[in-house]
């Protein structure tokens, strides 16, 4: 297995399908990109993702860049040892990011490249003491005066490595303890919420700035190989598009050829705009906009635990259906469909039982953001300022798709549209009204 948070200034992520040069693969991407790729799997068996890493550098410059040279590894690698020759080539032109990259193969080999602009170590979990290898943003292969992110190495080797001794490690143990870790060495605030003061922030919020799942994760990957001898089919990944800490795993499978438009829409994956929306209700206080309400969140994640449960038992159940080849594309497609629409349903009840229940006994004076995930019908909050007149509405490729009439004074209309498919719209509101669009996304 191969895990990733992943840590970037761009928070619209989403997951794509690529035809590479032998191999087609699927991966992690930013929402416009066509050109790289940041954590995936293709269809002989081969995964990877990779970490920047600040003390390994020996010059500022080189051409092959990080995103650019996981593409060409998922496109024409189907082993470990095929990536080191990879990189030996590239070690002549140089590399314009220094970087850990982690891979395994069908064969069961795991590794990780600490690799500068010029030259890499390579490290295999098979020789390492107790079978597992982490790495933040650096290298012990480079010099100890950059040691990015070790605070986050510390926190995750004291999490893993007693999992490790008692057998532990798996999917559900990535996802629900690493990726959405916001403890430290020196405090563990689990179980939520944090009934106590951190420093200066009001009491139950907790700083993310430089935890595992922290103030930039837009993602997260957990990459699941086959043992040794098995065929490659059911090779998958888990994905979780927005920052771990809110969201739901989605798994998807490499002979699925296609993916659902709320992973990979026309101009945004809908489950990653929700989980955004459920990351600014967490991090909800504008006096401290990287410190997390942890009373909301331990609220959040109990009530999409049923949701996770539910995800995981399918993969398991029907996993255990498949033949040892793997599922047919048909099965994987419909399957990755399947969690979609039970993430973006656990996202819209959450939404709803706070509408159900404005009164919630967490003690929390930041506002409530209201819901913007809707089925059947929509209701619309109208600004004080609105015009009476035709508010328009847009679907994610700009294309007017439906109209309903306001009236001036109006707070509030509830809209029901007809004829419009799942995915994200855009709400204008007629000329003169001084407000910008309202974005929902409907579920069907």
């Amino acid at each position: 297995m191969l895990w990733k948070n992943r840590d970037v200034n761009d928070e619209n992520q989403e997951v794509r399908y690529f035809a590479g040069p032998k191999y087609r693969y699927v991966t992690n991407v930013y929402a416009a990109d066509t050109l790289s790729a940041w954590a995936g799997i293709n269809e002989a068996g081969f995964a990877i993702m990779n970490s920047n890493s600040f003390n390994i550098m020996v010059r500022d410059e080189g051409l092959a860049d990080d995103g650019n040279i996981m593409s060409l590894a998922l496109g024409t690698c189907a082993t470990v040892n095929e990536f080191a020759v990879l990189l030996d080539s590239l070690n002549v032109i140089g590399r314009e990011t220094p970087a850990n990259y982690g891979v395994f193969d069908s064969t069961g080999t795991t590794s990780i490249f600490e690799a500068s602009n010029l030259f890499y170590n390579r490290y295999d979990c098979a020789d390492d003491t107790i079978g597992l290898i982490i790495r933040a943003n650096y290298s012990v292969s480079g010099s100890p005066n950059r040691e990015t992110g070790k605070n986050r190495y510390e926190r995750a080797m004291q999490l893993a490595v007693p999992a490790r001794h008692e057998n532990r490690i798996d999917s559900r143990f990535i996802i629900r303890t690493l990726t959405r870790d916001i403890g430290r060495t020196f405090l563990d605030p689990y179980p939520l919420p944090f009934e106590d003061t951190y420093d200066t922030l009001p009491p139950g919020y907790l700083p993310v700035e430089s935890t595992l799942c922290r103030r930039t994760t837009r993602s997260a990957e957990v990459m699941v190989g086959v043992r040794p001898g098995e065929p490659v089919g059911r090779t998958m990944m888990w994905v979780l598009l927005g920052s771990p800490e809110v969201s739901l795993p989605v798994p998807v499978w490499v002979q699925g050829g296609t993916l659902p438009e709320a992973l990979d829409g026309p101009a945004h994956a809908p489950i990653c705009d929700e989980a955004i929306r459920l990351r600014d209700y967490v991090r909800c206080d504008p006096d401290h906009p990287v410190a997390d309400n942890t009373y909301r969140l331990a609220d959040l994640l109990d009530r999409i635990a049923p949701a996770e449960e539910h995800l995981f038992g399918m993969v398991d159940s029907a996993e255990a259906g498949w033949p040892l080849t793997g599922p047919t594309p048909e099965q994987a497609t419909a399957l990755t469909s399947q969690a979609c629409t039970i993430v973006l349903n656990a996202y819209l009840q959450f939404w709803e039982y706070l509408r159900r229940e404005p009164y919630s006994p967490i003690p929390d004076t930041a506002p409530t953001i209201g819901p913007t995930v809707s089925r059947d019908t929509v209701p619309v909050g109208l600004p004080a300022s609105v015009r009476a007149g035709t508010a328009r509405v847009f679907d994610a490729a700009g294309r007017q798709v439906a109209t309903f009439g306001v009236q001036s004074g109006q707070r509030m209309v509830t809209w029901q549209p007809t004829n419009l498919t799942s995915g994200n719209y855009f709400i204008v509101f007629p000329e003169g009204s001084a407000s910008r669009p309202v974005r929902f996304t409907l579920v069907r």
